[in-house]
């Protein structure tokens, strides 16, 4: 079975697990509540600036976030991973260097 992980996912699981409210999380980053909610629901991304924001707030390093994706279950060569190339974009100006499975290896 394969199961998917966003990053919206991320931050609304670890903003319940903080006992954070959307709005309290918005006040801590200095975005409306309404962004929180969007990037929650994977409507859109937060930028460089709020995804380092996000991560001190949360407690998660950006390398965190990518873990978290990546292990999901444990069997990361079984996730169908839900990452966009927006995300891909913030992790490698972060100094990631993320590499697309090719989908005919089953090693992978």
């Amino acid at each position: 079975m394969n199961k998917k992980i966003s990053l919206g996912q991320i931050i609304s699981t670890r903003r319940k697990y903080l006992h954070l409210t959307q709005e309290e999380l918005s006040d801590k980053i200095g975005v409306s509540k309404s962004a929180i909610a969007k990037w929650e629901t994977d409507g859109g991304i937060p930028d460089r600036d709020n995804l380092k924001r996000i991560s001190e707030i949360l407690n998660l390093s950006v390398n965190d976030i990518y873990r978290i994706i990546e292990n999901t279950d444990g069997q990361s060569k079984e996730l169908n991973i839900n990452i966009t190339r927006d995300v891909i974009a913030i992790l490698e100006s972060y100094g990631y260097s993320v590499i697309q499975p090719n989908e005919n290896d089953t090693n992978q």
